[in-house]
């Protein structure tokens, strides 16, 4: 019986250290989220040790704040004022909640950093001895962009020296946010007239509407190769684009006209061809029976 409490004993002084050693950080956040979206970071400190933990301090990995806090919104400021907890007794826990939100011009594509606990561990708070811990923060920040798609009719023109072509088209924004300032021309070897300014596009929203470009009829070129570009800006500044490769082949008028003109006389000269005419073969017919009527009278005549 003395050797069981003396076993019982010793395996219950090898087994506390351990778990005196057993404090844990669970974290709840999503995976993923968009840049300016709210997004809240939930963690939890376990305390399964046998002693307690003293006046903690919870904040967000000061290196990554001090690099990206112009970017990071959130209504309190967790590196002046951090999330704090004053004991937390063995066996019990501590849960709180970082709300923050990611300004949508974040030069990154992720969100890495550690939520750190720095605390006091002991039977009390005059002996105890300092204690930290900290948890990596993983999250893909995803951006909203605005994407717009440019349809053309066909992308091969043909206009007359010294016209003016118009050229139709659709702009559809089939991003998921808002496009502003949207500047639609044709630049290159050969410009438009003017540029189609719209003030924005909703996303799932298109426009239509048409752009004119003259001719020049001096200009010795009977073939361009110009771009139709629409330009556009999203919420944030950020500017996009979308364009389409077009040809414009260029006839001279004189040339149009003689190829009518040849046309004509084509048709003129089928017209003027001479037909033999049907009252012709009537009059060959009747002479051809008036010279046999002749030739019978003559024989009848000579036989009396």
């Amino acid at each position: 019986m003395k050797r069981s409490v003396v076993v019982i004993l010793v395996l219950s002084f090898l087994v506390q250290p351990v778990m005196g050693e057993y404090v844990d950080i669970i974290l709840s956040y999503p995976e993923n989220v968009e840049k300016g979206e709210e997004i809240e970071i939930t963690f939890e400190i376990i305390n399964q040790s046998n002693d307690m933990l003293w006046d903690g301090t919870i904040l967000i990995e000061e290196s990554f704040m001090n690099n990206y806090k112009p970017y990071i919104q959130s209504n309190r400021d967790y590196q002046t004022n951090p999330l704090k907890f004053s004991t937390v007794e063995p066996g019990e826990s501590f849960k709180e909640t970082f709300v923050l939100t990611f300004n949508r011009d974040i030069p990154l594509n992720e969100a890495r950093f550690n939520v750190v606990l720095k605390c006091g561990k002991g039977p009390c708070r005059g002996g105890c001895r300092p204690f930290y811990m900290e948890k990596l923060v993983y999250i893909e920040l995803l951006e909203k962009r605005a994407e717009a798609v440019l349809k053309l009719d066909v992308n091969e023109f043909t206009s007359y020296k010294g016209e003016t072509l118009e050229i139709p088209f659709t702009l559809e924004n089939i991003g998921k946010i808002q496009m502003r300032n949207i500047k639609v021309e044709i630049k290159g070897d050969i410009v438009s007239d003017g540029i189609v300014n719209i003030a924005n596009l909703d996303p799932g929203i298109k426009i239509s509407d048409r752009i004119s470009i003259s001719i020049d009829e001096n200009n010795s070129k009977t073939s361009f190769n110009p771009i139709f570009i629409a330009r556009f800006q999203e919420p944030s500044g950020k500017e996009g684009m979308v364009y389409e490769n077009i040809v414009i082949t260029v006839i001279e008028k004189q040339e149009a006209q003689e190829t009518n003109a040849s046309e004509v006389n084509n048709e003129i000269n089928e017209e003027s061809t001479p037909h033999t005419p049907i009252l012709l073969y009537f009059f060959l017919f009747l002479s051809i029976i008036a010279i046999i009527a002749v030739i019978l009278f003559l024989i009848r005549l000579f036989k009396r």
